[in-house]
């Protein structure tokens, strides 16, 4: 018994509309450009770098932390370790501090028609693996995946 006159249209389900992405069974639409569903293969999502602040404040850790094991012999009293301990925790913490509040971007790519593409571009962790579900789905209900 066939039973495909029961599948929606692809155009029809929608898996995410919401700012300014739209996923369909047929389409993935971002930015005023639109990707055949179908066509995206190879779809993966790449990590942006570290802040550069949180980098460097970790340098400076790694740095001191250095000068201490160098100058360790000479530190022979409880206040002069007590004084690296702080000094290591300064930056450490800065580090941390950039870290939580400035997201790294995330990147969706796939491979459409021949050619790598960047689908979306992001900060917002949540959102962006919201979108990375939608595609799935999409792509699954294409028989991708």
């Amino acid at each position: 018994m066939d039973l495909t006159w029961l599948r929606p249209h692809p155009d029809d389900l929608t898996f995410l509309d919401r700012n300014g992405v739209r996923i369909t069974g047929a389409w993935f639409t971002v930015d005023g450009r639109r990707y055949a569903v179908p066509d995206l293969v190879e779809v993966w999502t790449v990590t942006g770098p570290r802040p550069p602040f949180a980098s460097r404040a970790f340098q400076a850790a790694g740095l001191i932390a250095v000068v201490a094991a160098v100058a360790s012999p000479r530190l022979d009293t409880t206040t002069a370790w007590l004084g690296v301990g702080v000094a290591l925790a300064i930056p450490l913490t800065a580090a941390l501090i950039a870290l939580r509040v400035q997201s790294r971007p995330l990147s969706l790519y796939a491979h459409y028609r021949g050619r790598t593409v960047r689908l979306l571009e992001s900060t917002d962790s949540v959102w962006f693996h919201q979108v990375c579900r939608a595609l799935d789905r999409a792509r699954a209900y294409n028989g991708h995946g």
